[in-house]
């Protein structure tokens, strides 16, 4: 067993030693008869709509290029997102830049780079959830403050980081002139490895190029606050399914903090880190741990039920493999290495 393994493993275990501390397991049943089947009728196309507008968000990151289809774009997103629930590491995010790469015969190195300019829209999305949430309910919350302005300081740090580095790309100056320090030491081997990361970097940082474009740019942050607004609102019916008549803040505190949760590495599923971020945000509404877990067991079977039954649906269509991942990455390992 691997560290990350190892590592992921250990976080479960302590959340779900948390969370399953004290636990009532009379009440826990209990809750779970008391939901209400009444809008997932609702529920259901109201999340496919999200992975669409992810396919149009994701088509404006890679510059409105003719050659993606929103909707292709929208399933690649449906795998990928399946496959990041049950495989360790961000498999997902992985087989969508070499699946898209192979598809459109694009670098997948740019293809990822666009695939983590998504993710930090994502979190300053998220961000904005929660600081919204804070504003209107939990003001006077110290802890869930700070917690809330140290992810945006993160996440916005990281898109103007970005941002800095595609505008005053000196990626090649940089690379160049270790290259001519190595060549001077005759240490050919990491002369070579240098170019290999230049060239592997400058393709990465193609997929910031959408940066330089405000429409494009203004359209992708919209399409963000639009989807994540969705799922606010998905959220909002799954917890009103259960008669608590809470506020819809708390559909903000609880996307904002599973979304948020799913950073920390964890077994598939995201057992453990995800359920009791949960449990944190509706006990700000005085929700009982008993309470919340089984709400948050439904609310993430549901997701995962409407989510894996397309994901497979795409996986299966597209007929590419993590297996061919790997062999795509040996030759082009091998091919640099000659």
């Amino acid at each position: 067993m691997n560290k990350h393994k190892i590592l992921a493993l250990s976080v479960t275990v302590l959340f779900l030693v948390l969370i399953f501390y004290k636990i009532d397991w009379l009440k826990l049943l209990e809750t779970f008869k008391t939901f209400n089947f009444k809008y997932l009728w609702i529920i259901a196309p109201l999340y496919y709509l999200t992975l669409y507008l992810r396919g149009i968000r994701w088509k404006a990151l890679l510059m409105d290029d003719k050659k993606y289809s929103s909707y292709h774009l929208g399933a690649v997103f449906t795998v990928g997102s399946m496959l990041n629930i049950f495989l360790p590491a961000r498999a997902g995010d992985i087989y969508r830049a070499y699946y898209l790469g192979e598809n459109k015969n694009e670098s997948k190195m740019k293809i990822f780079g666009s695939i983590i300019l998504e993710r930090t829209e994502d979190g300053i999305s998220v961000f904005l959830i929660l600081l919204t949430a804070i504003l209107f309910y939990c003001k006077n919350n110290p802890v869930i403050t700070g917690l809330a302005y140290t992810i945006g300081f993160i996440f916005i740090g990281s898109m103007l980081a970005f941002y800095l580095i595609f505008k005053f790309n000196k990626i090649n100056e940089i690379c160049n002139y270790f290259i001519k320090i190595s060549d001077k030491l005759k240490l050919t081997s990491i002369s070579h490895l240098i170019e290999n990361l230049k060239k592997h970097a400058i393709s990465f940082m193609d997929g910031f190029g959408v940066l330089d474009n405000f429409w494009l740019t203004a359209k992708s942050a919209i399409l963000s606050i639009i989807l994540w607004g969705i799922e606010c609102y998905v959220a909002y019916l799954i917890i009103s399914s259960f008669n608590l008549n809470l506020p819809f803040s708390s559909a903000l505190f609880v996307l904002s903090l599973i979304s948020f949760s799913t950073m920390l590495p964890s077994t598939s599923v995201f057992l453990g880190p995800y359920q009791y971020a949960y449990i944190i945000a509706l006990s700000i509404y005085g929700i009982d741990k008993s309470t919340t877990l089984a709400i948050s067991t439904v609310h993430q079977t549901i997701l995962m039920l409407l989510l894996t039954f397309v994901g497979l649906y795409y996986l299966i269509k597209f007929n590419f493999s993590l297996k061919q991942i790997k062999e795509i990455k040996r030759k082009e390992e091998s091919s640099e290495q000659n």
